[in-house]
């Protein structure tokens, strides 16, 4: 082994939704522990607030200035992690971003020193406005909360369900939110939904705000009319006297099963423990299998095998392997009890696919935050 100490920096957003940072660190410990045996580990946390650049751009100097990092890891969009792609390349360690997809990555703008570790939602999302219209209509609507719209999200819907058929609208509703510290008037969306009658809703909300919707989805009797597509995230606890159907998307770099979904599924309900357990992983065979290599080529040429499938995190993996599932869950709101049937795999894209690159072209999405890290 080439080195008798690694220091591994890890940047750690705040979020008032799950405890994303401390679900990670406790993943990445997992990863790491075979190496306690090999050599000294040294792990640094920094908290990096909502995700900023500017505090991860701080964070990162810290770690590379006084603790003296190998390799930096954490939370962070791909939005921010771009826009410090130039720094990365002048500090010259592994930079290894973690994060659902929110934003497309670019990867004309990724450097050798940075690494992304994702299950690429904005691409699921593709797919699932392609699935919405091409089995429920050609009348899909957004509706989100305020803090959960400033991604790629609807862009890739949009750009999904115009690839199925021609002549398809997507208006969207946003819950208003007067007061940032509460949520949003959600009860607003509602009005718009009966206005518009679409013939599939997909809905972005998540924690409290989820719960909000799914509930008056059952009151208004919407779950009698309107089908629901959401993330995985909308299937949060709620009161109901009847259940709900909602379809999810499942990302895997690998085939699925009927027999192995539920198994799956929550593995991946709590995504960054399984992204931190992945990036340890990822490090360890690294540093075990450097053999002269540097750090940073030795992540290059890193592969594992998880619940997930083969995990790949060099920039030119992005998406290539991913597989998008949809999954009918039948939901009685007990997180418990939830039903899922797999109704099958979706066509998706890649990076290199022409709607891609005409949004990322575009003026970007604002949200600099991952998700769920507000």
């Amino acid at each position: 082994m080439a080195i008798k100490k690694l220091t591994v920096g890890v940047l750690l957003p705040n979020s008032s939704i799950l405890p994303m940072a401390k679900h990670f660190s406790t993943g990445l410990k997992n990863g790491l522990k075979e190496l306690n045996q090999e050599l000294e580990l040294e792990i640094v946390p920094e908290f990096i607030g909502q995700g900023s650049r500017e505090l991860a751009e701080a964070a990162i100097t810290k770690l590379v200035g006084f603790d003296d990092a190998d390799v930096i890891t954490g939370i962070v969009s791909n939005k921010v992690g771009i826009d410090l792609s130039e720094k990365i390349a002048n500090i010259k360690r592994p930079f290894i971003m973690n994060n659902i997809g929110e934003h497309l990555p670019d990867p004309e703008k990724f450097n050798d020193y940075m690494f992304l570790n994702s299950i690429h939602t904005w691409q699921q999302l593709w797919s699932i406005g392609q699935w919405g219209v091409q089995t429920f209509g050609k009348k899909g609507m957004y509706v989100s909360g305020l803090y959960d719209c400033g991604y790629s999200f609807q862009s890739m819907l949009s750009a999904g369900m115009e690839s199925a058929t021609d002549g398809v609208t997507m208006p969207f509703a946003i819950a208003p939110t007067p007061n940032p510290k509460e949520t949003g008037d959600i009860a607003a969306v509602f009005e718009h939904i009966h206005i518009y009658k679409p013939d599939f809703i997909l809905a972005t909300f998540c924690g409290k705000e989820a719960e909000i919707f799914l509930t008056q989805y059952v009151v208004q009797g919407l779950h009698k009319t309107t089908p629901l597509i959401g993330l995985p995230f909308l299937l949060e606890p709620f009161t109901t006297a009847e259940p709900v159907e909602v379809y999810t998307t499942l990302s895997l770099n690998r085939e699925l099963k009927q027999d192995q979904l539920d198994e799956v599924s929550q593995v991946m309900a709590n995504p960054f423990t399984q992204f931190g357990f992945e990036t340890g992983l990822l490090i360890a065979q690294a540093v075990k299998g450097q053999s002269g290599k540097s750090l940073q080529k030795a992540l290059a040429e890193a592969a594992i095998e998880t619940a997930r499938g083969r995990v790949e995190i060099a920039p030119e993996f992005n998406a290539l392997q991913s597989r998008v599932y949809l999954v009918k869950n039948t939901f009685n709101g007990i997180k418990g009890q939830i039903s899922r049937q797999l109704i099958g795999e979706l066509e998706t894209i890649d990076i290199h696919h022409e709607d891609v690159q005409r949004i990322n072209s575009q003026t970007s999405s604002f949200w600099m935050n991952p998700y769920l890290g507000i």
